[in-house]
Formats: structure tokens, C-alpha cells, sequence
């Protein structure tokens, strides 16, 4: 039957299709009209191109085969604006073949209550629309696919939220293989087959930018889904001057644009229909919507069953009918019903509304004000109630009080949730008074709990996880008391009572038979910092009626709130650390401050000495190269007690070191034996190492979710402590290490003191660098024989080791004049850190004693003229003749030429008064 069914709505859609090209609308691609097509040839050319397809995507292929879908592609579809259908395309065996990168159906139009069917496709093998994020509106049905795997693998209510899906249920054949390996993490471990894993709006691993809800882990800026608005490919925050707002897809356009696709402008969009109050005008400056009078629709008889019903019925203000409503199994439906019922003024004849599970009132109709009553259902009833499982209340009051019906009378049975009082507001509205069998006594609001226990109740706070309930019953051995309480969600308003809710979480205590008339019951495992609501039910199986007393709320001491949640634990350089975290949703309002410590992990000398760090092997000396990512920026994922951050909801990590990965959470807590509660250290007091920090505690004023610390080491693990606190208490800390980024100005040794011998002996002293990488693990001397400046440096320095702890050394080397001496040190972040080259030069034995020599020489000469000048005057008889002699020297052939001329030329003395003199 459902096959039959399908199979007809195919064929009149195809049938019905008008032919409809689109224009292009910019150099990337086109926006087209609903593509309807059971010719092969036909999709081709209707779909070329397309970037979107304005409506529904619905595709017939009887006579294909699989050969005809080799190198048949759409990669620039990227959404559908209604529905997409598959049926019966033989020989497709992947969606995700045609349409790769397919990211949203928007599902504005939907094929009974659905928005991605596939159906009856013989040959599919997987769906394999490995790119779609979204489907903002519609379920998703896959039936009748033999050969289909990977159905049960994709995560279908994270792309279509809060709908109903129907999934094919054979997937057990023997060529399936359906194991997921894309993370650890259960709750994310989806794929679309072995190669592809599910993709998520609001994955943390997408760093996108801030207008996209998605987009290419290979480029941040290329989205696949827009978060506001799309104008020529790119996602912007509002469309640009010049354009309007396409608003089935929110693309900005411009006018002629619009004229293409056969729309036209109004009021700064591009619409093909005129909305509720206004109507379709036609002159010769084009086509415009102007307000009307009473221009209401009027529709015919109403029969709402799907969504797609509720969409036609969405003008309508007038019924000249009757208007029956069924929705079996719709979790949306309130919703639909309030956003296309509301305008409904006005029905002829009666209203049913029966057998709808998700429907809990009538407040949907909030604008109806008559019932004619002019042809009546079985000839007697204008409003007829029944077999409404969830049903709680009729119509608002607005409605109730101003409601008029002409004729007939009213039927409500079997509606378990409504209570009887709900049904007396309105009997007095109808002419002709309900009979006993039309409102059957028992068969409304006999599970809703609708007679009130008389039950005295006083509750008293024990702590924030415990509350004590003390109540006075009427004795009864007969009835059955019992204790319901529900945690109400963090800020709601919401009146809630037990048929609002599913069983699961409302919580039921039964009370003893045996206590007495003043009876106290301790409910334990609450939440801290919650509020809850609390009513006694009584159950008397001799009248088989239940009753209950009154909701009663109250709210649990907030206590030790839960610990913050590190987000991000990242260094963004080689002194600054940045935090983010998120709070516990319950605590998050009870929040006034952080504690924050950091403490820097000591690596002591003993363990740097421990091992022989001048004996490197060739992948220990590659280790500047290999930098690990995980060791600079740790990111998790929140578990869901928490908030989550912007980077949660925008797809983007803001200052994570490229090449980190995002780690799932893991509650360390509830695999110890006794938790987390255990005694933890005090804060430690500030303290330094030089100028970086050591030990650093902070108070950080709440709320806020970020804090960046700086003034710390390059290269060194620091551990980071954060807790939250309320105000008389604080929680437990978060913990996380990290280790900051390498400083590029560090690790260079400074050379103090070098010398050179004759003999090849050199001598070097230095001083540690005054910033290192982590702790220095050994220094290396570099000696080379110095080359002139235009010579090309052939030669390989040698290279002497000496552990960190020593800072000097002497060593042997060839015979040179001139020496490049450098020192160099290896740390955890780098190799080889080496100090400027100096340059040293020999100091001989020869020029060694040339230069005493020289020193001797002159403090003689200096002696010499003391004595010289003493004697001179002193009176002395001077001869005025000098005898003429020939002096006779014996030469030393080591002196000089200067001094050996005397062998040449011969001295000799005459009377100084001879001589004449000015």
C-alpha cells in the first residue's frame, strides 16, 4: 500500500512538472526552479550548474542503468529549498555519487511529513551524502534498499532534529560492513561509509570562520552552510547594497535576478506570492503587492494529516466545510499546527480533531470564533474530542470566551490527560447539550490525575543533594501513596506536571504501607543548585481513581559547585598561555569568581645528568624538526552538563596551534573508586625563576570564560590548576599541562674567555645563556682554523661535547696561526644554539721572548740616562783636542745593516772650537 502510495505521488509530480530553466545568476553557478525528472538526459541539463534548486529535487528513473552513471555529477549543488526524493532510480548505487557536496535541504515544502526520501532504489548501496549537514524541516524515510549499508551509521536526528524517520530495517547482509572508526567517542562515531565520517554543524574540528556553520577543513573561509546570509558564493553578515533577499534560501540577488527566476520585489525581497493581507497588482512599472480588505481566503473541507496539508491550509481564514485533524505521529506538530492553523476565523460545519498522539491542546485554533453547524458529523456533533492519548487542555481562554456555535452539540471521549473541569468551560457553549453518551463518565482525565489528594505537605531542605518530605494523609489501608518529583530544566518556565513528560524522567517513591497517618519520606541523589517539582499521588484501587495534590516547587543549595571545563589549553607564543572553559550548566548562575594557579614542572639537574646527552643518535637530532602539536594546545570537547563555547557553536578555535587535535572528554571521576572528592593542595604563593614565573596564584572576578597568562618560560611544562566558586564554596580543580611555545632568541651561550698556544692548545670559558629552551642538556665547542674572507668555508668545525653543568674547557687541535672559536648549547628546543665566531690568534714562544726582551732593554736605557745626566753636571776638565784615530770594531753579521756600516766607513774626532758653528 505505501509503495502504491508513493509510487502515485510520483507520477502526478511528474506528470504535473512544468519545464522551467533558470538563469544564471553569477559565474559560480545558477539558482533553478524544482527539478521533476524521469529522463536521464533531462536531470543533466536541468541540473548543470545548479547551486541551488529553489523547491523540490524529486528524481524518477525507471530505465536506467548503471553504466549511466559513470561521470554524472553535481558538485556545485550545495541545497534544495523543499524536499528531496529518490524513487525507483535503477542502477544508482550512491546519492553522494550525484550530489558530493549537497549540504542543506531546507525542507520549506515536504512529502508527507518528510524531507529526504529514498525509496524503493533496488541497486543503492549506501546513501552517501557524506556532506549534508542539515534538514531544517521534514524527517527522513529510506525503504525498501536491499542492498543497502551504512543506513544505521549516520547520526539522522542530528541532521533532522526532533522529526520522525522511518530507516530501512534489513542491514544485516554479509557485504556490509558497518563498523565506524572515525573517534572513540560513542556518541560521535557516525560515518556515512569506511572512507567518509559524519560531519556536524557545530564541530569543533572545523576551524571556519565566523559567518559559516561549516565549511572545508582544507580552506576556513570556504563555508558549505552560511549562518546568515550568501552573496556570490561567499557568506556575509547582510546582503549588500544593491540587492535583495531571496528568502526560501537567503541569498542576496539582485532585481533582474529575481525577474528571472519569475519573482519580483517587495519590500526588499524576492517573493512569487503575496503574503496573508495583501494581493497581486499588475501595471506597466511591473508587478507589486498591495493591501486588501477582506480579502480573505476561503478554503473547502480541511483534512490535516501532514505537514504538507497544514502548508495548504496555511492562508486559510475561512472553511466552508468541515476542518478534521489527524496526526498520528508527528513530534513537530504543535509547532506546524500553531504556525498554519492560527489564522482559521471561521468553519461552516464541525471540527474534529482524533487520534493524534503528539497534539496536547486545541490552542492552535487561537483565532477561531464560529461554528456554523451547518451540516453536523453522525448528524448531531459541531466539535467532536476523542482517542487524544496527550490531549490536556481545549482552547485558550481568549478563544473560549468569545467562541459561537450555531448548531449542534459536543463529543469528547477517551481522552485519558483531560480533565473533566477543561471539558466544563465550554458545554454551556453549545445549543444542544452533550448526552451521557457523548461524554462518557471515566473515559476523560482518568490517567491525568485530576481529582486533588487532600494531602498536607511541608518541605524542609537537608543539604544539596537531599530533601526531607513531611506529609498528613487521611488513613486509607487501601490506597496507594506515592511521591513524584521531576528536575526542571535550567530556566524554564514551563508548568510542568507527569503527563508532560515521558517516564523516564519523572521519578516515583512509593510510600510504605505501614507508616502512619504523619508520614516523612527523605529523597536523596538530587542535584545541587537545581529546582525540582514535587506532588503527592494517591491511587484507590476499590474506586480505581487517582488523585493528586498539588505541584510544589523547591530548589536544592547550590553547595560545592562542579569544576569548570577546559576548553582550550593553548600556548599562543613562547610566553603567554591562553584558557578557555566553559561552566556546569546548574552552577553556572551561582558563579562569582576563579581560582587559577600555575606552577612550572622543575626538571632537576640529576635528571638532566642521568643521561649522556653528547652520545646523540640521528632521531634524537632531529628533534628540533618534529614538533609535537599535543604537547602546545589541549582541546576537548564538553560533555553535555556543560555549556558550550562560541567555538562549539561557530566552528571556531580561535588560537589553537596548528596541527592539534580535539580529544574527547573522559569522566576520570567515575573510574576512581572514591571520585574526585579527595584533599587537594593549597595554592601555591608567587614565585619566580629569573624573570619567569614559577608558581603563580590569581583570583579571577566571574563571569567570564577566558584568561591569558604570561610571563612564562619558553619551552617549559607548566601545570594549570582552575576551580570555580560560589560564594561561600569552591569546586574541585580542572587540571590541565601544557607546555609554551620556543623562544627564538634563546639558548645562545656567551663566550668569556678564549685562548690559543703555539702548540694547538686552546682554552674557552663561558657563561649559560641567560634565556633557555627548557633546561641546557650539554654545550659544544666549535674550533676552526680561521680562513681568509674570500675563501669558501670548506672545512667542518671540529666539535668537542661538555655536559651542561661545566662551563669551561681546554683542548687540542692542529697547529694554527688563527682560530674561530664558538660555543654552542642543546636544549629540548633546539640542537644547536651557537654564540658569534671569535677569532683568536697564536701567541709564538719567539715573539714571547722579543717582548720581555724589549721590556728589559728599555728599563736599562731608562738607567742609563739617570746615571748619564748625574754625571754630566758635575764640573769636569774637557781636552780641546782629540787625538785622530782610526777605530777598528769587529762586526756581528746578526745586527743590522745600519749598525754594520761602521765596517766602511771610518770615525774620527777634531777640536770642537775648530769647528763653526752659528
Amino acid at each position: 500500500m505505501a509503495t502504491a502510495v508513493i509510487w502515485a505521488i510520483f507520477i502526478l509530480g511528474c506528470a504535473s512538472a512544468q519545464r522551467l530553466e533558470s538563469e544564471p545568476t553569477n559565474s559560480t553557478g545558477r539558482i533553478c526552479r524544482p527539478v521533476n525528472c524521469y529522463r536521464l538526459d533531462r536531470l543533466e541539463a536541468m541540473l548543470k550548474d545548479c547551486v541551488v534548486v529553489l523547491g523540490n529535487l524529486r528524481v524518477v528513473l525507471l530505465e536506467a542503468h548503471n553504466v549511466d552513471f559513470n561521470g554524472l555529477r553535481f558538485p556545485k549543488l550545495r541545497e534544495v529549498t523543499g524536499y528531496v526524493a529518490f524513487y525507483r532510480v535503477n542502477g544508482l548505487e550512491s546519492i553522494g555519487q550525484l550530489f558530493p557536496n549537497l549540504a542543506r535541504i531546507r525542507g520549506r515544502n515536504v512529502l508527507y511529513n518528510y524531507g529526504l526520501i529514498i525509496f524503493d532504489m533496488a541497486n543503492l548501496k549506501e546513501v552517501g551524502l557524506y556532506n549534508l549537514l542539515k534538514i531544517d524541516r521534514g524527517g527522513v524515510i529510506i525503504w525498501a534498499v536491499p542492498q543497502s549499508c551504512f543506513i544505521y551509521t549516520v547520526n539522522w536526528e542530528a541532521i533532522a532534529p526532533q522529526s520522525r524517520h522511518v530507516l530501512n530495517p534489513v542491514e544485516d547482509s554479509p557485504h556490509c560492513n558497518n563498523d565506524c572508526s572515525c573517534t572513540r567517542n560513542a556518541s560521535t562515531n557516525y560515518c556515512w561509509n569506511i572512507m567518509k565520517c559524519q560531519r556536524f554543524p557545530d564541530d569543533v574540528d572545523s576551524k571556519c570562520d565566523p559567518q559559516c556553520l561549516g565549511c572545508k577543513l582544507a580552506n576556513s573561509t570556504e563555508c558549505t552552510i552560511c549562518r546568515h546570509y550568501t552573496y556570490r558564493g561567499r557568506c556575509v553578515p547582510k546582503c549588500p547594497v544593491g540587492t535583495i533577499v531571496l528568502p526560501q534560501n537567503d541569498y542576496c540577488i539582485t532585481e533582474e535576478e529575481c525577474k528571472n527566476l519569475r519573482g519580483w520585489s517587495w519590500n526588499n525581497t524576492c517573493v512569487f506570492d503575496c503574503k496573508i493581507g495583501y494581493k497581486r497588482e499588475n501595471n506597466e512599472n511591473g508587478t507589486f503587492c498591495v493591501p486588501c480588505e477582506k480579502c480573505e481566503e476561503t478554503c473547502g473541507n480541511l483534512k490535516i494529516r501532514t505537514i504538507e496539508s497544514m502548508q495548504e491550509a496555511g492562508r486559510c481564514v475561512y472553511v466552508n466545510g468541515s476542518l478534521t485533524i489527524r496526526i498520528r505521529y508527528l513530534p513537530e506538530a504543535m509547532k506546524e499546527l500553531r504556525n498554519y492553523l492560527g489564522r482559521i476565523q471561521e468553519v461552516s460545519d464541525f471540527v474534529m480533531v482524533y487520534g493524534s498522539l503528539t497534539i496536547t491542546s486545541l490552542d492552535f485554533l487561537s483565532s477561531l470564533k464560529r461554528i456554523g453547524g451547518q451540516n453536523l458529523r453522525n448528524g448531531t456533533h459541531s466539535l467532536m474530542v476523542y482517542d487524544m492519548s496527550n490531549l490536556q487542555s481545549l482552547f485558550t481562554e481568549n478563544v473560549t470566551n468569545s467562541l459561537k456555535v450555531d448548531n449542534g452539540s459536543l463529543y469528547i471521549n477517551n481522552n485519558p490527560m483531560l480533565c473533566v473541569n477543561e471539558i466544563e468551560r465550554i458545554k454551556n457553549l453549545f445549543p444542544d447539550k452533550p448526552g451521557p453518551l457523548d461524554i462518557l463518565q471515566g473515559s476523560n482525565g482518568y490517567s491525568g490525575g485530576c481529582a486533588n489528594a487532600s494531602v498536607g505537605v511541608q518541605l524542609n531542605i537537608i543539604n544539596e543533594t537531599a530533601v526531607s518530605v513531611d506529609f498528613t494523609h487521611v488513613e486509607n489501608p487501601q490506597a496507594h501513596y506515592s511521591i513524584l518529583y521531576i528536575h526542571l530544566p535550567q530556566g524554564s518556565r514551563k508548568v510542568f506536571v507527569p503527563e508532560t513528560c515521558s517516564d523516564s524522567e519523572w521519578h516515583a517513591y512509593n510510600i510504605p504501607h505501614d507508616l502512619d497517618n504523619n508520614s516523612k519520606v527523605v529523597l536523596t541523589n538530587l542535584r545541587p543548585a537545581s529546582m525540582y517539582a514535587l506532588c503527592i499521588e494517591k491511587y484507590d484501587p476499590k474506586t480505581k481513581l487517582l488523585a493528586r495534590s498539588d505541584i510544589f516547587n523547591f530548589t536544592t543549595p547550590v553547595g560545592k559547585p562542579e569544576p569548570p571545563f577546559l576548553l582550550e589549553l593553548v600556548a599562543s607564543s613562547s610566553d603567554v598561555v591562553v584558557l578557555r572553559w566553559v561552566d556546569h550548566k546548574v552552577y553556572r548562575s551561582h558563579i562569582k569568581r576563579y581560582e587559577l594557579d600555575v606552577t612550572l614542572v622543575e626538571i632537576h639537574s640529576n635528571d638532566v645528568r642521568a643521561r649522556d646527552h653528547c652520545d646523540r643518535r640521528e632521531d634524537y637530532l632531529r628533534r628540533e624538526e618534529e614538533v609535537d602539536f599535543f604537547r602546545h594546545a589541549v582541546v576537548m570537547r564538553p560533555p553535555p552538563d556543560y555549556d558550550r563555547g562560541c567555538e562549539s557553536m561557530c566552528g571556531v578555535l580561535s588560537t589553537v596551534t596548528a596541527g592539534a587535535m580535539v580529544e574527547e572528554y573522559f569522566d576520570v571521576c567515575s573510574s576512581i573508586e572514591h571520585g574526585c572528592n579527595n584533599h587537594e593542595e593549597d595554592p601555591p604563593t608567587n614565585s619566580s625563576i629569573g624573570k619567569f614565573v614559577r608558581t603563580l596564584s590569581l583570583n579571577i572576578s566571574g563571569p567570564r570564560n577566558d584568561f591569558q597568562v604570561g610571563g612564562l618560560a619558553p619551552f617549559r611544562d607548566y601545570k594549570f590548576r582552575l576551580r570555580a566558586c560560589s560564594t561561600d564554596q569552591c569546586s574541585r580543580y580542572a587540571r590541565g599541562v601544557v607546555r609554551t611555545l620556543r623562544s627564538e632568541y634563546a639558548d645562545v651561550p656567551v663566550i668569556t674567555f678564549v685562548k690559543a698556544t703555539e702548540a694547538g692548545e686552546i682554552s674557552v670559558e663561558w657563561d649559560p645563556p641567560p634565556v633557555t629552551n627548557g633546561p641546557v642538556l650539554s654545550y659544544t665547542v666549535k674550533v676552526l682554523p680561521s680562513v681568509r674572507y674570500d675563501e669558501p668555508a670548506q672545512l667542518q668545525p671540529q666539535v668537542w661535547c661538555q655536559s651542561s653543568d661545566k662551563t669551561h674547557l681546554v683542548v687540542k687541535y692542529i697547529k694554527a696561526k688563527k682560530y674561530l672559536v664558538s660555543v654552542c648549547s642543546t636544549t629540548l628546543a633546539s640542537r644547536s644554539a651557537c654564540s658569534e665566531r671569535q677569532r683568536v690568534v697564536i701567541i709564538t714562544d719567539l715573539e714571547f721572548g722579543w717582548w720581555w726582551t724589549g721590556i728589559i732593554f728599555g728599563i736599562l736605557i731608562y738607567t742609563a740616562s739617570l746615571v748619564v745626566g748625574c754625571l754630566w753636571r758635575k764640573p769636569r776638565d774637557y781636552s780641546y783636542e782629540m787625538p785622530l784615530l782610526e777605530n777598528m770594531f769587529v762586526s756581528n753579521n746578526s745586527e743590522p745593516p745600519s749598525i754594520m756600516m761602521s765596517d766602511f766607513m771610518p770615525v774620527y774626532t777634531i777640536p770642537l772650537r775648530d769647528t763653526q758653528l752659528d
